[in-house]
């Protein structure tokens, strides 16, 4: 279906040497980890529970103080929005 492209990759990476400082909801670290070293097309679910992923860590990390985004914000809101679009032109199809 879908193979995360590079710069995807770093980002995730980047994301998954960060702390959790919530527990795991709608996502699975343990999966999201098997998911970015996987080296395949990955389908609609998988690309689900890293798109859940990335949008807890925006939560987390994402935001200054003032709640303003931060690099980090802008950076995982992109890569939540386009995983969203990549999985519902697939549901369209």
């Amino acid at each position: 279906m879908y193979k995360l492209p590079e710069d995807d990759l770093k980002l995730l990476n980047k994301l998954l040497l960060m702390k959790d400082l919530n527990p795991e909801d709608v996502y699975s670290k343990e999966n999201v980890i098997e998911y970015v070293k996987a080296d395949r097309e990955l389908n609609e679910a998988e690309l689900n529970q890293i798109r859940n992923y990335v949008l807890y860590k925006n939560l987390e990390y994402g935001f200054k103080e003032n709640d303003e985004p931060n690099e980090l914000g802008y950076a995982t809101e992109e890569l939540g929005d386009k995983l969203f679009y990549i999985m519902k032109d697939e549901s369209d199809k």
